[in-house]
């Protein structure tokens, strides 16, 4: 415990960081009982070695700091410590520091959340910062509440590997269903974070990854603003509203699409999918119709594949003016 003690007496010697994790209690609700919350090591009180509350212990060694770290949504937020009807009056870094805080180095609290945070989120914004300190590199981007506006700006459905079925208006109606997770309560849409790209582990899993809805634990107003867990968000009565409408006629216009890209020329021309593996249906004339103007408008000022090219109008004029000279 040596180096904490001298870190927060201002005499270790040398540049520290301090990295915090989980909530810190308010240890002012045992001034009359005389407890603790937590405990960090020892100190003497009235001649008597007494438990060094851990706030107490961060209070002190923060203004010596060149960085104050909080990782995971407990230290960030207050998490669910943090939740309403809590006993401990847990609260957040920024909370207990205090929005003026500032390290020897200027910098407020860096925050990055998660319950669990994501371990190479937290591995990438330590050494950027330690970069930062050492003179050989800059300061990284961290948006309004202070966290890594590189990982934390974009929101989980801009990245979900289940985004394309709410575009398409379809969602799930039970765990273990492919499709969109938000009509089961997944709040991917609301909630900043990179879970989905970068994975839980070694970049495999993500909550949605696996099939599990988003409840929010990056927020700040997690867990209270996301209960109660697993159920329909109130926002989807518009949203997955607009989107089934929508997506009906997208859905239908893809397929479609999707029906002649699964035809070769050869299939075309014969008018035939000489498959074994099953009947592949061929189109009606309505959607031979359709498919003609289709293809006018996707080869409008583009060669057809086996056409000739046509010259350019204002290329030909240009070409029987040379001739006229």
């Amino acid at each position: 415990m040596e180096p904490f003690h001298l870190a927060r007496q201002g005499k270790l010697g040398k540049q520290f960081v301090v990295v915090y994790e989980g909530s810190i209690a308010d240890e002012r609700l045992n001034d009359e009982n005389g407890g603790y919350w937590v405990g960090l090591g020892t100190r003497m009180v009235d001649g008597e070695s007494q438990p060094f509350p851990t706030a107490d212990m961060l209070k002190e060694m923060s203004p010596y700091a060149a960085a104050v770290i909080a990782i995971g949504t407990c230290a960030t937020w207050g998490g669910i410590p943090a939740a309403a009807g809590n006993v401990t009056g847990s609260m957040g870094l920024m909370d207990f520091l205090g929005e003026d805080y500032r390290s020897t180095f200027g910098l407020p609290v860096v925050n990055i959340p998660g319950c669990a945070p994501q371990g190479d989120n937290f591995t990438e914004t330590v050494a950027a910062i330690l970069m930062f300190l050492q003179g050989i590199g800059p300061l990284p981007e961290f948006d309004s509440l202070g966290r890594p506006a590189w990982l934390f700006t974009d929101t989980v459905h801009t990245t979900c590997t289940r985004g394309g079925f709410y575009e398409e208006g379809t969602f799930a109606k039970k765990y273990g269903d492919k499709e969109c997770l938000v009509e089961i309560g997944c709040w991917g849409p609301v909630v900043q974070c990179n879970i989905n790209k970068r994975g839980a582990i070694n970049h495999v899993g993500g909550c949605m990854n696996v099939g599990a809805p988003c409840i929010g634990c990056t927020m700040p107003g997690f867990p209270d603003n996301f209960s109660p867990f697993y159920t329909k968000p109130p926002g989807t009565i518009v949203s997955s509203t607009v989107s089934k409408t929508t997506g009906y006629f997208i859905r239908n216009l893809r397929r479609f699409s999707m029906m002649y890209a699964n035809r070769s020329v050869i299939w075309n021309k014969n008018n035939h999918v000489p498959s074994g593996w099953g009947h592949v249906e061929e189109a009606s004339t309505l959607q031979k119709v359709s498919h003609y103007f289709y293809s006018k408008i996707q080869f409008h000022n583009s060669v057809r594949p086996g056409m000739k090219s046509k010259p350019h109008h204002a290329a030909q004029k240009k070409t029987e003016e040379i001739k006229q000279q």
